[in-house]
């Protein structure tokens, strides 16, 4: 196998938010866009000190909370090492990525912060349905927190499932500089899943160098406005491929999964290098908990901020490789799991498909509004001058898909095969330089309620607690006005939703969701149970919009 090296109280306000290279292979290669003489950012963490000086990073530990404890999760400063290079990062509590917190469903804890970076930042509890005054949503629930300032969140976790956190500033320079976690939480009832001899958190990442350092960021916005920034290293727990792995005893393994990255699309798989085949994977959860059934895929895709729950069975003693699937040339390594015959062997669990009946119950209630009248419509577009210009053949000496493949001895330059494929999604970025001189004044990305024309923040619904809201989503293509139709991560704050139908197809295996992939083209329609008072955010990546 080759690989290319809402403010509710009483009533929920609902507002619409918009926007303010290539990969790392398995041989220790990186691929990265042409970008000389497009506009450049200039700011990178640490730029004023001497990074030798840092610590090193840590690398991240499983915390566990519980329920009445305080923590304390302080965003610092620190150096870390990936594919040769060092150079500066952000980390929480020292740790690239910061801690994963595991804690009881149920729990309620406090999380102090005190702010050791050089930029406001706050923290986000993604996809946590907990008080709106402590969602971290800078401008909407609380004013951000200025360099060395404190601030504490309390956090209730009423849903089981895996969730993570992460900066609501700048989240394009922050997160993308180490500022994430993973929020792990443990149902009441442990019998709800399935004994595994082994559990771990992946958290799928990618990040831009060129040179020895990241490529810099806007000082006061986005750069990269246009598609977001694709990374050509990938990363797993803050660690490149080459890098990351482990080795054990033959049995079931449950992944935890969590794209973390700025824009990239992951499509996870197993194989088992012996065979060269695929392994299969069993899908027991999604972002908040599991499915109503379980079921046998061979690979899960997952947009930004979306999670997964699956279960893989390790039962030959070879290597296996957790790889990126992207189609055509885009397939990557992303680290190695060794199965070892010195180590004794375990017990494999019953290797059968569950139906979780709790789930179905929970769900059942819902059902009879699954075939109500859609009530908000919400178009996904976007206005940008220079993807405007590419579309009418005046790039302005700009290429498209330009690349640059460096494979540690030497460098090849050339063109690389447009990403783009039947799927609906951009596994790459097709326009490098475009996308690297695309910022909030020369593209906007749009969310547009239909019946009103309102954009972004001019979006305002209002709905009550108890309500149950059919929304469709539509992705617009050129023909609807978009200057570059693309995939799109929709994500609601502080509630949960269901995805009821893509393209008018039924979903029939239904999770509790708080970020949806809308690709390409696409229509989706959810249903968004209106639960948690408060003045919350909806928003695609690279775009934002609030709702009350």
């Amino acid at each position: 196998m080759k690989y290319r090296s809402f403010l509710i109280i009483g009533t929920l306000f609902l507002a619409a938010c918009a926007p303010t290279n290539f990969n790392q292979m398995g041989g220790g290669g990186m691929m990265g866009g042409d970008r000389g003489g497009m506009m450049q950012g200039s700011f990178l963490p640490a730029r004023d000190k001497n990074i030798d000086q840092l610590p090193e990073a840590k690398p991240m530990s499983i915390l566990e909370v519980k329920d009445g404890e305080t923590i304390t999760l302080n965003p610092e400063l620190v150096r870390a090492t990936i594919v040769g290079r060092t150079f500066a990062l952000y980390a929480y509590n020292g740790q690239f990525p910061g801690p994963t917190l595991k804690v009881k469903q149920g729990s309620t804890f406090t999380v102090n912060v005190t702010n050791n970076i050089d930029v406001p930042t706050t923290i986000h509890w993604h996809g946590i349905r907990l008080e709106n005054r402590f969602d971290g949503a800078a401008g909407v629930t609380q004013e951000a927190i200025q360099p060395g300032e404190s601030f504490s969140y309390t956090v209730k976790v009423p849903d089981e499932g895996m969730f993570w956190y992460h900066p609501h500033v700048r989240e394009d320079l922050q997160q993308d500089m180490g500022l994430y976690g993973g929020l792990w939480v443990t149902p009441k009832d442990e019998k709800l899943y399935s004994v595994v001899n082994r559990e771990e958190v992946l958290m799928l990442d990618d990040i831009l160098l060129e040179g020895e350092l990241p490529v810099p960021y806007g000082e006061k916005e986005a750069n990269h406005a246009l598609m977001g920034r694709f990374g050509n290293t990938m990363l797993i727990n803050g660690t490149d491929p080459l890098s990351f792995g482990f080795g054990i005893q033959q049995g079931t393994v449950r992944l935890y999964l969590i794209n973390a990255a700025n824009t990239r699309t992951f499509r996870f798989q197993v194989r088992n290098m012996h065979s060269e085949s695929l392994v299969p994977l069993t899908l027991v959860g999604g972002d908040g908990g599991r499915y109503e059934r379980e079921q046998r895929v061979s690979f899960v895709t997952l947009s930004p901020s979306e999670r997964a729950i699956v279960d893989v069975r390790f039962d030959e003693t070879t290597t296996y490789t957790l790889e990126h699937g992207g189609p055509g040339d885009f397939q990557y390594a992303l680290g190695t799991v060794v199965v070892d015959n010195a180590l004794p062997p375990v017990r494999l669990r019953q290797d059968r498909i569950r139906e979780h009946a709790d789930i179905i119950r929970d769900i059942d209630a819902f059902r009879p509004y699954f075939d109500k009248p859609v009530d908000k419509t919400i178009h996904l577009s976007v206005e940008s001058m220079p993807a405007r210009m590419m579309q009418q053949g005046n790039p302005g000496g700009m290429q498209h898909g330009s690349t640059k493949l460096t494979t540690g001895g030497g460098e090849h330059g050339g063109n690389a095969p447009t990403p783009e494929s039947d799927d609906g999604i951009e596994w790459e970025d097709p326009m490098p330089q475009v996308n690297a001189m695309s910022t909030k004044h020369n593209t906007q990305w749009k969310l547009i309620d239909e019946a009103s024309a309102k954009e972004n923040m001019d979006i305002a619904y209002q709905f009550k607690v108890g309500d149950k809201v059919k929304i469709r989503l539509v992705n617009d293509g050129e023909k609807d006005g978009s200057d570059h139709p693309m995939q799109h991560p929709i994500h609601f704050h502080g509630q949960r939703f269901l995805v009821l139908a893509v393209d008018g197809k039924p979903n029939e295996n239904l999770v509790w969701k708080d970020t949806v992939l809308v690709t390409k083209g696409t229509t989706v329609v959810i249903l968004l149970e209106v639960t948690n008072p408060g003045d919350w955010m909806f928003l695609r990546f690279r775009a934002a919009a609030s709702f009350i």
